[in-house]
């Protein structure tokens, strides 16, 4: 048996239930897999900004979720802005977690992180520490977006330096991780969520429908998609719904009004799950016009449900949009991306949604994600007994 601690860099909280969930979603797909037995330790760190608001007790608490064990360390950080305090306490609580899980169920045979920071860094040093394989896989924007501070970029490198295996959700990301380490990067999408391909197959109604589902931050380009949409639909039998909720959500609103495209345009606000599946039901096309992206699970999940795509090359739809599943635009360019939209309009008819389901099950499915995982545990494991021997 392989016993897999997986160490999140984000996981779902009682605040935040959506933070991490592909994090989550992956490792509940891999327990009991193949004779892979997954436990999580995750230092659930709380913002200084939530105080009063959280009702959850600080500690450290151990529970099954969903069939997992997971280990949590709960409580805020006062100094998050302070260089060298937010990964030092990431390790701290993670070693404490780390001991509690070896007392009782014994050193694990395979660290997984997700995402360098914080949880790369903490799990690199316990890597090193015990002698146990690590695993990292990347999915984070920030390289891509020029985010990271001096000392950040020295934590991920020695992260990545000290994996056994690396792995990248993108091909642009890949890239970029590249000027970290001069290790070999495995590319590996996200797995689209199973329940994605069980959309009602019922074909949509009119009027013709667009949807795009995102959080509402900058980096998405909802403001030229809707500049897009203006130029190409305004007064027709068109309409756009964007799903999701975020910073500027405000900001875009008010950019409908004054387009005049209330009648057409429509805020859904934040999604569960099943609201995505239902918006993504409703729609004909889906459209993501994002500045930058690591991989885009949200094109996987409209793929599943049979609908076809149209995205930017900002980093990620381009490992997954071919030419039977939709269109590919410049970043930040309204004119092309409307005459995409108009044109896909025209060409609905010639995409198959069966052909899209087909495509995104044989690339993304859970089972096909996995088994590339597996081979990386069966590598990193294999090594280790030669290093002992």
């Amino acid at each position: 048996m392989t016993h897999v601690l997986v160490v999140p860099s984000g996981y779902p909280e009682e605040l935040i239930p959506y933070r991490g969930i592909f994090y989550k979603r992956q490792a509940e797909s891999l327990h009991h897999e193949n004779d892979i037995e997954v436990s999580v330790a995750y230092p659930e760190i709380w913002s200084i900004k939530t105080l009063g608001k959280q009702t959850d007790k600080s500690g450290l608490t151990v529970s099954e979720e969903n069939g997992l064990c997971t280990y949590r360390l709960k409580g805020y950080n006062f100094f998050a802005n302070l260089p060298y305090t937010t990964e030092g306490i990431f390790y701290n609580r993670l070693k404490k977690l780390y001991n509690k899980l070896v007392s009782e169920q014994g050193k694990p045979t395979v660290i997984h992180a997700h995402s360098c920071l914080w949880g790369g860094y903490a799990a690199a040093k316990i890597s090193e520490e015990e002698n146990i394989p690590l695993v990292i896989t990347e999915h984070s924007s920030v390289f891509g977006r020029n985010l990271l501070k001096p000392y950040q970029k020295r934590l991920v490198k020695y992260a990545l330096n000290q994996a056994d295996e690396i792995i990248a959700v993108g091909p642009r990301l890949r890239n970029e991780l590249a000027d970290y380490t001069s290790k070999p990067i495995h590319l590996i999408p996200n797995a689209v969520d199973p329940s994605f391909f069980q959309v009602p197959d019922k074909s949509p109604q009119e009027p013709f429908r667009f949807v795009s589902i995102a959080n509402l931050n900058r980096n998405k380009g909802m403001d030229v998609l809707i500049k897009a949409f203006e130029e190409k639909f305004k007064g027709s039998n068109v309409e756009l719904k964007i799903g999701g909720d975020g910073p500027i959500r405000g900001e875009l609103e008010n950019l409908v009004r004054e387009k005049g495209l209330t009648d057409q345009i429509q805020f859904l606000g934040a999604l569960d799950k099943e609201q995505v599946k239902h918006a993504l039901e409703e729609a004909h096309v889906f459209v993501l016009a994002s500045r930058y992206e690591t991989f885009g699970v949200v094109l996987v999940e409209a793929m599943a449900a049979g609908k076809p795509l149209i995205a930017t090359r900002c980093g990620g739809p381009e490992a997954i949009v071919s030419d039977r599943t939709g269109l590919l635009v410049p970043v930040d360019d309204s004119d092309l991306l409307g005459t995409a939209m108009s044109n896909l309009r025209e060409s609905f008819g010639d995409y198959h949604k069966e052909d899209i389901r087909s495509e995104c099950k044989e690339r993304f499915s859970e089972t096909s994600v996995n088994q590339q995982i597996q081979q990386i545990y069966r590598n990193v494991t294999k090594n280790m007994e030669k290093i002992v021997k």
